[in-house]
This record gives C-alpha cells, sequence and structure tokens, in this order.
C-alpha cells in the first residue's frame, strides 16, 4: 500500500492541531510549530503503518 503523506495542512487541521496540543499539554504553540509538529506527527503514523503493513506479509 503506497501512502500518499501531505507536504503541508490547511487553517482548520492548523486550528485543531493547536486546540489538541492546549489540551494536552496546557500550553499555547504557534501556527509555525503547529504545521511543523502537525507533519511530524503524520509522518510518524505513517511509518508506523507502512512498517505494519510490509511485517503482514
Amino acid at each position: 500500500m503506497q501512502l500518499r503523506i501531505p507536504t503541508e495542512l490547511n487553517d482548520k487541521q492548523i486550528e485543531e492541531f493547536q486546540r489538541i496540543w492546549k489540551e494536552r499539554f496546557g500550553e499555547d504553540i504557534s501556527r509555525e510549530d503547529a504545521i511543523e509538529e502537525g507533519l511530524n506527527l503524520i509522518r510518524f503514523i505513517a511509518l508506523v503503518i507502512d512498517k505494519d503493513d510490509h511485517s503482514r506479509k
């Protein structure tokens, strides 16, 4: 399975990530940091999914 990994987030996704970050860690995160951390999280999850997919073959 080939995953399509996004290279950017839209405004709604950024705002939702900022909201979740604040709820989880109790602090605000800048828009730039939210983009960076959000994309890092997506890439990490894609790696886990890909590794799991390969281990089933």
